[in-house]
């Protein structure tokens, strides 16, 4: 029996950067004057760069898990899991196997290709 066969354009961003910038001093509900000295020094700043799946992944996730193919755990980054085997891009997912976010999926794609090709 074939397996069911899933395709995801490549060269759509299956991920997309999220950058964040934060100040405990100006993120108050009253800033006083001491509060903005500090801030001006650079004190209490932080950023975060993170990824998040692009909108193209988002569905086609959604769409696995819908048609019994995936399990989504919501909870923590890469935690989904192939319940029922199918070919996504033309690359086999096995029963058990995890199915990573959108960045981890296509970077892992790209070292199977690169593997078949030697």
């Amino acid at each position: 029996m074939a397996l069911k066969e899933f395709y995801l354009d490549e060269t759509l961003d299956w991920d997309i950067t999220i950058h964040k910038e934060y100040n405990s001093y100006l993120n108050k509900d009253v800033v006083t004057n001491d509060d903005l000295v500090k801030a001006l020094k650079g004190e209490g700043a932080w950023s975060m760069t993170g990824n998040d799946d692009g909108p193209e992944f988002k569905a086609l996730r959604n769409q696995l898990e819908e048609l019994g193919y995936i399990t989504c755990e919501r909870m923590w980054w890469n935690g989904d899991r192939v319940v029922k085997s199918f070919k996504l891009n033309g690359i086999q997912f096995k029963k058990d196997q995890q199915f990573s976010s959108g960045a981890a999926l296509k970077f892992h794609l790209d070292s199977i290709r690169r593997r078949q090709n030697k």
